[in-house]
């Protein structure tokens, strides 16, 4: 018979004990795995869509890279790993590989993305993937935990602050397996290790480093401090219970070889081995075959990793032991804090060493909790391996660990959260009151996740950027139609200086060949099918796809001359040159897209004229519109190579232009560098473009204020007002030719002990300039403001030279003394 629901209640509530111990078995195993995952909900809700290819540079170009790789992975290309099919300067196609990755990873991507077929829906789906991996690596890493600790509350405390960091929060979504998938494979890893050292299940630790080996390679940094730490303690334990050094020495080698530590090495060195070998294999077939240009990338960048071989243009900073120590503990300490707190690092770290406070801070707490390890002598090893083993991936890869560009690094460091919060908690619980100190520290935890989650997504670094890629990624839906299997060339406007929409574009452009050198110039636009670019009119045709302002397609000149003299076309149809030295340059914009290019011209011309790196510094109108890192220079600084930018001589004359930014500009400074060591500049010139009306109404008010500030100390080519401690020179009407040439400035102070030594025995100090970068042409008239120096001066000379030599206006003035 059956008994009725209504009295199996009825025996529960008659038996006191039940409720309690299904509450405790919920409160001890469900609950906590429950809130968990309800906490990392918030990483998808919060998420939001910021334009993700206009987030940081470096987020951008890996996840772009690996969505590459992965879009062009199949059996029919022999699973070759490669980011794009390019063509050289010769016609001949090749493949520009990239198997440094386990295809594990790449695989995953792959089958992420094959099953939709427009570029958002493929960047949704990698997405998601990026992001599933990173809530299992926060399980798994509470899993291991709560093995360790013998308590789920604390394993999820302490899986939920070490996850909820900037680093950890930032690249949780980056479609790479150098970030959060791999830290998905390091947390499974250690979660086999918790496994082996607790209830022996060694073959369950080879499975999971193995797996975790197919998604990435920063398993090895566990697996090197677990053998490292694990074979230390083992030799002090011996020497402990042995007592002296002979005993010590007394097992056979053999010993050695069958300790389970190095037979965990020895399978995951064989396994990568292999994993590896596989692409060289690859790689050297492709090369073997002609369809690749170099043998291995992936050996010379392993190289370079290592600090075995220097990287061309790297900097000395980068092999500096001290700067480097401090950088990965200032990482380690950022790491270590929750992103709800009112900070963060700000945007890609600098190049001067960082500050140590946080390291310091980190590193004595960090040191405590690992006392408090040793301290239990229960899994010491597993407890220090946890703490320690980022530091066991960067010491071997200081030169890649070291980048400021490869902050995504830092996620190695979430060990250090994780053990310490664990540890303390551990700690805590043995206190009176401590298992209410455990519980309130779960839902501390959970609200300090889902806040960090809440402000990561309301992270605006580029406003509007959403919208951007929506039209851009709509326009190359569009593009990949007509251009799969074909050869397109690719405007130098579309790329950046900084480079990393060539990632992009290798991404969108996934099946077709791409007609650059980065980027594409004279010889590669010939042999092109198609040419895409910013421009409606490129090249006076129409253009080939649906018009979402972003990008168009257009059809390629069979002949490379017709697209040298389009291009000078329409670069002299902006009218006279807006400066002129070696080089002429012109300001040409495009009103139906909003950009501007700025073109260099030279004719006549020989080939030794496009020698060495041209410097090009764009000054805007407000320094907020600059990368934060650039705020404090002013300026944003867009040098180039010729090669880059430009063509190869062409009916006696040469040609590049660089695209400008799209805010308000008030000054651009340029010219050309001497190549070789020599250095030196050869040639340099100013720019100043006609600004807003509201940015001229801004500087009238102030050009009418100083005018206003009574009579000039200088009448003459320009007006020179003195206001506080600057000088105004002032002009009305002016032109941008009235700009040119050098300004001369001497100060003559009262005391000459105020000067320089070297400047005194000439009596008065040299404070030369040009018109730009702040000097500014609006409506007609010209303003620039100079500092003086805060000396007491006596009387100061200026006055303006002829760009061709020659003086065009000077004046001298007494000051009185003044400071």
């Amino acid at each position: 018979m059956i008994p009725k629901i209504s009295d199996a209640i009825a025996s529960v509530n008659r038996n006191p004990r039940i409720p309690r111990v299904v509450w405790a078995r919920a409160a001890g195993g469900f609950l906590p795995a429950a809130l968990l995952i309800l906490a990392l909900a918030a990483v998808f809700v919060f998420a939001g869509d910021r334009g993700w290819f206009y987030r940081s540079p470096v987020h951008a170009e890996n996840s772009a890279k690996n969505l590459a790789i992965a879009e062009n992975l199949s059996f029919a290309e022999n699973l070759r790993l490669f980011r794009a099919r390019l063509l050289d300067w010769h016609g001949d196609p090749y493949y520009q590989m990239y198997g440094r990755f386990p295809i594990g990873g790449i695989a995953l991507i792959k089958l992420a993305i094959a099953p939709f077929d427009g570029l958002s829906a493929k960047l949704t789906a990698a997405r998601t993937l990026a992001a599933l991996m990173f809530c299992g690596a926060v399980f798994c890493a509470y899993l291991a935990v709560s093995r360790l600790a013998a308590s789920r509350w604390i394993g999820l405390s302490a899986a939920l602050i070490a996850f909820s960091s900037y680093y950890a929060l930032y690249y949780a979504d980056e479609v790479s397996n150098e970030s959060a998938m791999d830290i998905f494979g390091v947390m499974l890893t250690f979660h086999g290790m918790v496994m082996f050292a607790q209830d022996g299940r060694f073959r369950q630790l080879i499975i999971k480093a193995c797996a975790a080996l197919l998604v990435g390679w920063h398993v090895y940094a566990l697996i090197l401090a677990f053998i490292v730490i694990g074979l230390a303690g083992g030799i002090a334990a011996r020497l402990r219970g042995r007592g002296d050094a002979k005993n010590s020495q007394s097992h056979p080698f053999s010993a050695l070889i069958r300790n389970r530590h190095i037979a965990l090495g020895a399978a995951t060195l064989a396994f990568g081995i292999i994993v590896l070998g596989a692409n060289l294999a690859n790689e050297y077939a492709a090369y073997r075959e002609g369809a690749a240009r170099t043998p291995s990338t992936t050996i010379d960048s392993a190289l370079y990793r290592a600090g075995v071989r220097e990287r061309e243009g790297a900097r000395w900073e980068e092999w500096d032991w001290t700067r480097f120590a401090s950088r990965q503990l200032y990482r380690a300490g950022v790491a270590s804090l929750p992103y709800a707190l009112p900070w963060k690092p700000g945007g890609p770290e600098p190049h001067s060493p960082p500050p140590l406070g946080v390291a310091v801070g980190v590193l004595a707490v960090g040191g405590a909790a690992l006392g408090a390890a040793f301290a239990r002598r229960r899994h010491v090893a597993l407890w220090a391996t946890l703490a320690l083993f980022g530091f066991f991936w960067a010491l071997p890869m200081r030169a890649y660990a070291y980048s400021q560009w490869r902050d995504f690094e830092a996620m190695i460091y979430v060990g250090v959260p994780l053990a310490l919060v664990a540890l303390a908690l551990m700690r805590a619980r043995n206190l009176r009151g401590g298992r209410a100190i455990v519980a309130v520290a779960a839902v501390v935890a959970v609200a300090v996740f889902a806040a960090s989650a809440y402000r990561m997504g309301n992270l605006s670094e580029y406003p509007d950027a959403a919208e951007s890629q929506k039209a851009e990624m709509a326009d190359y839906d569009a593009i990949r139609e007509k251009t799969r299997g074909k050869v397109v060339a690719v405007s130098p406007e579309v790329i950046s200086d900084q480079g990393f929409e060539r990632d992009h574009l290798e991404f969108y452009l996934a099946g077709s060949v791409l007609a650059r050198d980065d980027p594409p110039t004279f010889p590669q636009i010939g042999r092109a099918d198609f040419v895409i670019s910013r421009q409606r009119d490129y090249l006076g045709f129409a253009p080939l796809t649906p018009e979402n302002g972003a990008i168009f397609l257009h059809a390629a000149p069979r002949d490379p001359a017709d697209w040298y003299r389009a291009e000078r076309r329409r670069a002299e149809s902006a009218g006279d040159p807006s400066a002129r030295a070696a080089f002429d340059l012109y300001i040409y914009k495009d009103g139906a897209t909003g950009y501007a290019m700025l073109y260099y011209i030279k004719d006549p011309c020989a080939k030794s004229d496009a020698r060495g790196r041209f410097f090009l510094s764009v000054h805007p109108v407000d320094i907020a519109n600059l990368p934060p890192e650039r705020r404090e220079l002013g300026h944003e600084s867009l040098n180039f190579d010729f090669s880059m930018r430009g063509t190869p001589v062409f009916d006696g004359a040469c040609m590049a232009k660089s695209r400008l930014p799209g805010y308000p500009i008030r000054a651009i400074e340029t010219g050309q560098w001497l190549p070789g060591d020599a250095g030196g500049t050869l040639w340099r010139a100013a720019i100043n473009p006609a600004l807003s009306a509201k940015s001229a109404a801004r500087y009238d008010t102030a050009y009418e204020t100083a005018k206003s500030s009574g009579e000039p100390l200088i009448r003459s080519g320009f007006d020179v007002y003195r206001e506080g401690g600057a000088l105004i020179y002032l002009k009305e009407p002016c032109a941008e030719s009235d700009a040119r040439g050098r300004f001369f400035l001497s100060v003559h102070p009262v005391d000459v002990v105020d000067l320089p030594p070297e400047r005194r025995e000439l009596g008065h100090a040299a404070l030369n300039f040009d018109f730009a970068p702040d000097g500014v042409i609006f409506g007609g008239k010209c303003m620039i403001r100079r500092e003086l120096p805060s000396y007491p001066i006596d009387k100061i000379a200026t006055g303006q030279d002829a760009p061709g030599g020659g003086r065009l206006w000077a004046g001298e003035a007494a000051v009185g003394g003044g400071d």
